[in-house]
């Protein structure tokens, strides 16, 4: 059995390259995965843009933080708040069975007697959060657009303290775990109590699930992005040279400042007048 030959570097993540046949064009990424993520760089920021990388010992250097393994009590509970840290610190792109496995000091296989596969571990991943970002309903809060308000905000802080939760949750085949499922009967149970039926009341739940996503989609996945900042002021900048702010009074509005900034406050004027809009009246 032949043993594999380091050939290199990776040119994404520095990563050692595992050795190839000899044959063909030389190897320039570690996986796909660093392919990709190349690609989606080079598209997104232009091909001259250079990758980032965390610059350890030589043969360590990964893009996700180098985060303790947690200690003690369940190990699938430990594995998924280890998860969890990795994607709040560098995004889903961090988040692999063999990164995990590397973290929690464990074979990448004994991971499996765990979690049953990486669609698994996102759903608990996703289980978790929900369960701890979303309470149940407030004492004394009888009103069911002060509920549905509290409600909408508590999904948008999930996916703002952890943007790459909407990648999970916003799908055709979302997760259905008990905290999940529990986050949906709160919002149906407040659009009942404001009259509609329980058709009625899952319909109109969906379409404020929809702005809640939709606007989640503004926040930036990547935490550790930092080459957005400079991208939106040159762009605000590209935009008044060019004079495509003229005649454009939103255009000059909303280069006033950054979506990082001023999010929260749009979120909060769509929000407000969506639910004027649903709770006029049960369509009848």
């Amino acid at each position: 059995m032949g043993v594999a030959v380091l050939t290199g570097r990776c040119v994404e993540c520095d990563a050692d390259l595992p050795g190839g046949s000899g044959r063909g064009r030389p190897r320039r990424y570690c996986s796909r995965r660093c392919q990709a993520r190349a690609y989606r760089r080079r598209r997104d920021h232009g091909p001259t843009a250079t990758p980032r990388r965390d610059h350890g010992p030589p043969g360590t250097s990964r893009r996700v933080p180098d985060l303790p393994a947690p200690s003690g009590g369940d190990p699938r509970d430990r594995l998924v708040g280890l998860a969890v840290e990795l994607a709040d610190s560098g995004g889903l792109d961090a988040v692999s069975m063999r990164v995990l496995g590397q973290r929690a000091a464990m074979p990448v296989h004994t991971l499996y007697r765990h979690v049953r596969n990486r669609g698994d571990l996102l759903a608990a991943m996703a289980e978790r959060i929900t369960a701890a970002r979303m309470p149940g309903d407030a004492p004394g809060c009888d009103d069911p657009r002060q509920q549905l308000e509290r409600l909408a905000r508590d999904e948008w802080t999930m996916y703002r303290r952890h943007p790459w939760l909407l990648v999970v949750l916003a799908t055709d085949r979302p997760p259905t775990g008990p905290a999940v499922l529990a986050m949906v009967d709160r919002f149906v149970a407040a659009f009942t109590s404001a009259g509609y039926d329980a058709a009625e009341a899952f319909r109109s739940y969906l379409v404020l699930s929809g702005y809640i996503q939709g606007m989640a989609l503004l926040i930036r996945r990547d935490p550790t992005d930092t080459t957005y900042p400079a991208w939106w002021s040159a762009t605000r900048v590209r935009l008044e040279r060019t004079g495509r702010t003229q005649r454009r009074p939103w255009l000059v509005a909303a280069g006033q400042s950054s979506p990082d900034t001023a999010l929260d406050t749009w979120f909060q004027f769509g929000l407000r007048r969506l639910l004027d809009g649903l709770l006029s009246g049960p369509a009848r």
